[in-house]
């Protein structure tokens, strides 16, 4: 028997569940803070740029308490003193989400030290109890976040627009270094079935973000008819797309591959931020102040996002029985380029184009469902 099948499945804990449950908030404001965007339709670039500016220290925030919780949270005493401290610096983080970020500087780049200088100190705590390999990643990751922290925190001392740089080159290096260590990693695998249901968990957080969305358009206009049509479009994009993510996630992962977990991790870093977009543009499709273009290229550019990153993910961690056909995920990508062109170029309502993505997921949803069915049969 294998050994991996000895292994005690470890559930999410308590603690990890109040621990997303905080970054619901952060998804929120994040998703709010693009919206915005609405407001500035000359400057759309310059502000998507600093919204992904915004979103990506959240998500690497809770990326790395997430990570070393899967390698470590059961080594570590008394984790809901570091979790809980966690939580108050990302209300913090959350509460200085502005796209006029002059305003809010210091409190951000406080909060995001403070979320992962904690992260730091479990990563040299922990390691005083591991031998080994273990406890030389652990020591090496705690050495390499701390000197990502220690230059994005060099930027207090730096006037605009120098400070911005300096602060995200620091979170830069934070999110690159790891790529470099990608063979040390593997000597410490991640518990890949409790991450991936991390993973999972978050995704569904974004989701309910877009349930929200679509349930604020309908408030007030439950007998409008274009209303109630233009919410019907969006929630079936929505439940496609997620019945797409979670069927591959049920049937395709192979719980029992040893890896570093990077790819997931990078990977879902794509998925999320996607669904975050295509949720904002719920509501800016339907306010129709922006270029019909910039509309255009979110929607379809979220949707080929999830798509592309989410083939990435599951077809690295598929199960042997599992057939990957390039050809019939590469359908997606180039009905997605048709419908696109199809609504850039001719005179059809812009919000024919949440239409066409839904039955485009609906194509996705069919493929993966024949593709997991050798899976489905074999547990009949």
């Amino acid at each position: 028997m294998n050994v991996l099948d000895l292994k005690k499945e470890r559930k999410v804990s308590w603690l990890e569940l109040f621990f997303d449950l905080v970054f619901v908030t952060a998804v929120s404001s994040t998703t709010h803070l693009l919206l915005e965007i609405d407001e500035y339709p000359r400057q759309v670039a310059f502000y998507f740029l600093e919204y992904l500016l915004m979103v990506t220290p959240m998500f690497w925030a809770w990326i790395g308490q997430t990570m070393f919780f899967n390698r470590y949270g059961e080594k570590i005493k008394k984790p809901e003193i570091y979790m809980l401290s966690q939580m108050f610096f990302l209300i913090l983080m959350t509460a200085s989400f502005d796209l006029e970020f002059s305003n809010t500087f210091y409190t951000f780049i406080i909060g995001y030290a403070g979320i992962r200088l904690v992260t730091v100190c479990q990563y040299f705590i922990v390691s005083k109890k591991l031998s080994g390999d273990a406890r030389q990643i652990s020591r090496l990751l705690g050495t390499i976040f701390l000197l990502g922290i220690l230059l994005s925190l060099s930027s207090l001392f730096f006037e605009s627009p120098v400070r911005y740089s300096v602060m995200y080159a620091g979170i830069l290096l934070d999110i690159i270094l790891p790529l470099l260590l990608t063979r040390r990693l593997k000597k410490v695998p991640v518990d890949l079935p409790h991450l991936a249901e991390r993973f999972g968990l978050f995704v569904i957080i974004t989701f309910g973000e877009s349930i929200v969305a679509i349930t604020s358009l309908l408030v007030g206009h439950t007998k409008d008819l274009n209303v109630l049509g233009y919410t019907i479009i969006s929630f079936g994009l929505i439940a496609t797309l997620f019945m797409s993510y979670f069927h591959s996630f049920e049937h395709i992962i192979d719980q029992k591959k040893e890896t570093n977990g990077q790819v997931l991790l990078y990977g879902h870093y794509f998925i999320i931020v996607s669904i975050m977009i295509l949720a904002a543009n719920i509501h800016l499709l339907f306010a129709g102040h922006l270029e019909k273009s910039i509309l255009l290229l979110f929607s379809y550019g979220a949707v080929a996002v999830f798509f592309i990153a989410k083939q990435v993910v599951f077809v690295y961690h598929q199960k042997r029985e599992i057939e990957f056909s390039f050809w019939k995920d590469s359908i997606l990508v180039l009905l997605l380029v048709i419908a696109f062109l199809m609504n850039e170029f001719t005179a059809l309502p812009v919000e024919i184009s949440f239409l066409s993505l839904w039955l485009i997921a609906l194509v996705d949803l069919v493929i993966q469902f024949n593709k997991t069915k050798p899976v489905r049969l074999s547990k009949l």
